[in-house]
């Protein structure tokens, strides 16, 4: 029935096809598109309205924002900047949230440099300088690709265009903006993240001392789930920065995502090296000896932790958490009736984790299991939390 409501995935899966359905029709006739452009998103709007009436407005806007990616993609000739501003006075035109046009300007911007047309790109891109580093990445190609264009021998001194590169980078890596905020180039292979790589790449040479350039990659290997980049980038950062503490952290937090204990245990050796009074090592040499069921391990650590004055309410909630990953529901409870005595000023956090080692108790298997998990995460998440662990 139309209107009626929809699973999430499904509406999502439908809107994907439709999506697939439009960029074919666009690139088979993308003569008879860019003749009559006022015509295809009016058809680009109504065949929206009429399939999915209650879409919201973000994804509504986000619908026309790819495909006018795909419209420029798919545009044969040297785009002028007229039909470039014509494209996207349509486009905004046809959105729901008429103010603002980043992801349309990101991608007019990205169309340039594709032709040639670093100058103008820049033009484009430079509005939103700082609002997604993948941007400032983008700015920073067009410099060097207009350094390349003029000063083709690599053994002469860098021209002002490249030094502009090298500072839009620099740039980059010290504003701390976020890598995410346009939707549209989600996909790994997508324009704009092929350009960030290639520049941090090059950065990389050009900042060989400069540790934030690593971190703005591990964060972006992150959110693009490439394991394979986030480990090699944390491999090196360790390797170069063998004292800093976000790098070791997040080789650690890696190497326990792969379930690879022993490359676990011996970053957690390398930071007691490095930072013998921190909490850090202590804590994950805890964690890692409860996901390893090693009771004596973890023993050793937790005396490490009494020393280093860990609050005693949470080695008890620790403690307790030993006892349910290793499967002994008696120990667990007696354990966590003395991590109640302790925390009777957190009584709303203690009742519901109370909830949940009853599931585990009393629950059949697969409750059980679901429980262990949530038990044993909220405790990690509530323990990183009171000792400020991975906290800025």
């Amino acid at each position: 029935m139309e209107g009626a409501w929809q699973p999430e995935a499904l509406r999502t899966r439908r809107l994907e096809q439709l999506r697939a359905t439009m960029d074919d029709y666009i690139e088979k006739n993308i003569a008879q598109v860019e003749g009559n452009l006022p015509v295809f998103f009016g058809h680009v709007a109504t065949t929206l309205d009429r399939t999915f009436p209650d879409l919201d407005d973000r994804s509504y806007d986000d619908f026309i924002d790819a495909t006018t990616l795909t419209l420029l993609n798919a545009t044969r000739e040297i785009p002028t900047p007229e039909f470039l501003e014509k494209i996207l006075r349509h486009a905004m035109g046809n959105k729901r949230r008429r103010r603002g046009r980043a992801t349309l300007d990101v991608v007019a911007g990205l169309k340039l440099i594709d032709t040639g047309n670093y100058h103008q790109a820049v033009e484009y891109l430079a509005r939103y300088r700082n609002y997604d580093g993948r941007v400032n990445a983008a700015i920073a190609y067009s410099y060097y690709a207009q350094s390349r264009a003029t000063n083709r021998k690599p053994d002469l001194r860098p021209d002002d265009t490249e030094l502009r590169a090298r500072e839009e980078m620099l740039t980059l890596c010290r504003s701390h903006v976020p890598l995410d905020r346009l939707g549209v180039f989600d996909r790994k292979d997508a324009r704009l993240n092929l350009i960030f790589w290639f520049m941090l790449d090059l950065a990389f040479t050009w900042f060989p001392g400069e540790p934030e350039l690593y971190r703005i990659g591990i964060l972006r290997a992150k959110q693009e789930a490439d394991i394979e980049r986030r480990q090699l980038l944390l491999a090196q950062a360790t390797e170069r920065f063998p004292d800093d503490m976000r790098f070791l952290a997040g080789a650690f937090n890696v190497h326990m995502e792969q379930r690879n204990g022993s490359d676990a245990a011996a970053v957690v050796k390398q930071m007691m090296q490095q930072y013998p009074e921190a909490h850090e090592p202590i804590y994950f040499g805890l964690k890692l000896a409860i996901l390893g069921l090693q009771p004596a391990s973890y023993a050793s650590f937790r005396k490490l932790a009494i020393l280093k004055q860990f609050p005693r309410h949470l080695l008890l909630m620790l403690d307790a958490v030993l006892e349910v990953m290793c499967n002994r529901k008696t120990e667990s409870y007696l354990c966590f009736e003395e991590a109640k005595k302790a925390s009777a000023a957190r009584d709303y956090y203690i009742t519901t984790l109370e909830y949940t080692l009853r599931d585990f108790i009393e629950g059949d298997d697969d409750r059980a299991k679901r429980a262990r998990s949530v038990f044993f995460t909220s405790i990690d998440q509530y323990c990183m939390h009171i000792l400020k662990i991975g906290e800025d």
